[in-house]
């Protein structure tokens, strides 16, 4: 075992094993958007920034070594997490509880609290792009993505179907289907793995549309003046007291949504996951690690009910 010192604590660790997974497995959490363990180290966000003796190193992308000495909470990581988080939030409108993804495991939303977020000091700059509904069991919102590469990753390297891409030449980058056809025209397969390990609410079930939360199914004009409401008061309360609001409505939505464990019965891989319900209607399926799939479905298994 090797002996990592973190925050002043010394760890132990599994050898080769990444830094990222050592400070979350022991030490609660530092902040990441762009990292899934079963996507590995994407290394677009930053905002997992650590001091390692004396220098800033992503720990998504850093190995442990015996004897190194971490601070996640120095000045001048601190710094250097909320700097890469500000660039974050300008390509994504926070308006969390009109929205169908505030149900706790909402990357963004999640690192806004972690790192006390009060303001957004990089104004949201719109794309201009429209949203694409062309695939009959999700959508893509180009103004609400963070371009992360999460999507990218999942599907070039765990799903191999090479579809999706990110142009970053572009003056606005988005992602890519096949090179810029519309999702319905595109070589995707609907498998699901870019809506599963997407962190925010830029890619998302169809059937979650209108039916996740309290007020997201008010009429659109409605749902554009309580988000200017919010934009309005953010700069005399900050984001604590909004987000709040927020989480309280996300502590309701518990109430009446419910997650059944359970496992695909199209084929004989014993894929699992959660069953998201509201009354009588599917929400959405959500893999959860399962021993024989992990994070992956199949179209079947992902919008095949």
């Amino acid at each position: 075992m090797l002996k990592v010192a973190i925050d002043g604590v010394v760890q132990e660790a599994q050898p080769d094993e990444l830094l990222i997974d050592l400070i979350n497995r022991t030490c609660g959490s530092v902040p990441h958007v762009c990292y899934h363990p079963q996507l590995g180290p994407v290394q677009t966000c930053d905002t997992c920034m650590v001091e390692e003796n004396g220098r800033l190193v992503r720990a998504c992308a850093t190995r442990v070594a015996d004897g190194m000495t971490i601070s996640t909470k120095s000045p001048k990581a601190s710094a250097a997490q909320v700097e890469a988080f500000d660039r974050i939030l300008s390509n994504h409108l926070l308006y969390c509880t009109v929205c169908d993804n505030n149900n706790g495991n909402c990357t963004v939303h999640n690192t806004t609290k972690l790192l006390a977020i009060e303001h957004q000091r990089i104004p949201f700059r719109s794309k201009p792009y429209e949203v694409d509904n062309t695939n009959p069991f999700y959508r893509y919102d180009p103004d609400q993505c963070i371009l992360c590469g999460r999507c990218v990753e999942a599907c070039q390297n765990v799903e191999v179907n090479e579809t999706l891409s990110i142009n970053w030449e572009d003056p606005n980058p988005r992602v890519l289907w096949d090179g810029g056809s519309t999702i319905g025209e595109s070589s995707c397969v609907s498998c699901g793995h870019c809506v599963t390990v997407c962190p925010c609410n830029a890619l998302m079930e169809k059937s979650m549309l209108g039916h996740a939360g309290f007020f997201t199914a008010l009429r659109k004009s409605a749902l554009t003046g309580m988000i200017d409401v919010v934009k309005g008061i953010e700069p005399e309360t900050g984001y604590g007291a909004i987000l709040q609001v927020s989480e309280a409505e996300e502590a309701m939505r518990e109430h009446r949504i419910r997650k059944t464990k359970t496992v695909c019965t199209y084929c004989g891989v014993g894929c699992s996951f959660d069953v998201w319900t509201k009354d009588r209607h599917i929400l959405k399926i959500a893999p959860e690690h399962g021993p024989a799939n992990g994070i992956s479905t199949c179209v079947k298994g992902k919008f095949g009910w």
